[in-house]
Order: C-alpha cells, then sequence, then structure tokens
C-alpha cells in the first residue's frame, strides 16, 4: 500500500482549491469576493493540519454550492447577457458553401449557417440578436431581412 505524505495531501487540497475556485468563476460576485476572504483566511494558518482543514472545509461548501448550480449554468450566464449587441463588420469573407464568415469591431466572429445570400459587407453597422431556441440572427441596423449565424469565436 502506497504511503501518503502530509506533502502530497497539502498539494491535493491546493489543487482542490483551485478547481474549486475554477468552478466559482461564474458565480456572483459577492461569492468571489467572499471566497478571496476565506482562501486569505485560511493561508494565516501557519500550522500545516489547521490550514488544510481550513481548505477542506472551504473546499466542501464550494461542492455544495457547484452540485447547487448544476445544470443551472447556462440558464444564469443568459439572463445576464443582453438581447442584441451592435457592432461593426470588419471583416466579410465567404466561408464553405457559400456561406459567411463575419469579423465584428469588438472581435467576435459569427459564421452564417441558413442558406440566403448575404448583403452584409465590410463596414457595415449590424446588430446581432437573439432568436428562437438558442439561435441568432444578423442584420444591419438599418434594417432589412435577417440571417441566421452562429459565434464561432
Amino acid at each position: 500500500m502506497r504511503k501518503i505524505t502530509q506533502t502530497q495531501t497539502l498539494s491535493t487540497s491546493l489543487i482542490l482549491s483551485a478547481a474549486a475556485i475554477a468552478t466559482l468563476a461564474c458565480a456572483p460576485i459577492a461569492n468571489a469576493d467572499s471566497l478571496q476572504a476565506q482562501l486569505q483566511q485560511c493561508s494565516q494558518f501557519s500550522d500545516d493540519k489547521k490550514r488544510l482543514a481550513c481548505y477542506d472545509k472551504l473546499t466542501g461548501s464550494l461542492q455544495e454550492h457547484a452540485e447547487q448550480q448544476f445544470g443551472q449554468e447556462q440558464k444564469q450566464a443568459v439572463e445576464e447577457a443582453p438581447e442584441s449587441i451592435t457592432a461593426t463588420i470588419t471583416k466579410a469573407e465567404e466561408g464553405a458553401y457559400g456561406k459567411f464568415i463575419f469579423t465584428l469591431d469588438n472581435g467576435q466572429v459569427w459564421r452564417q449557417t441558413d442558406t440566403k445570400r448575404s448583403i452584409l459587407r465590410d463596414g457595415d453597422q449590424v446588430t446581432v440578436e437573439r432568436g428562437a431556441l438558442g439561435s441568432f440572427r444578423m442584420r444591419k441596423t438599418t434594417g432589412g431581412r435577417t440571417m441566421k449565424v452562429k459565434r464561432v469565436k
């Protein structure tokens, strides 16, 4: 049987703490401040056993929080996201099967998913808005027809 040293246990605890921090990256700001304060508090213990116990307690509560949020991660992200954005096309290039790829001035890249002929060109100001069932539509901000798009970057 392999003997586990105190250093290995402490390393495992620190890895779990880092994973817990990553898990809560999408949590509300209040939890992030609280988490940072709790991590800071745990790091203040000079006794390895007390510090490890503090981290273990913290990872347990983080696991509980993660389980409570399970399956609702997207819901929170969608609730916080706007209904539409407006940007300018910096690059419109024809991709495979005649479908266009649009690079916007905000750094986002969108790919056309429908088969409509694109009327959008470099320099056009566009609005990307939510459609049904998680889809997105792009159109000129001045109006006109829309085309289905999917964000690729």
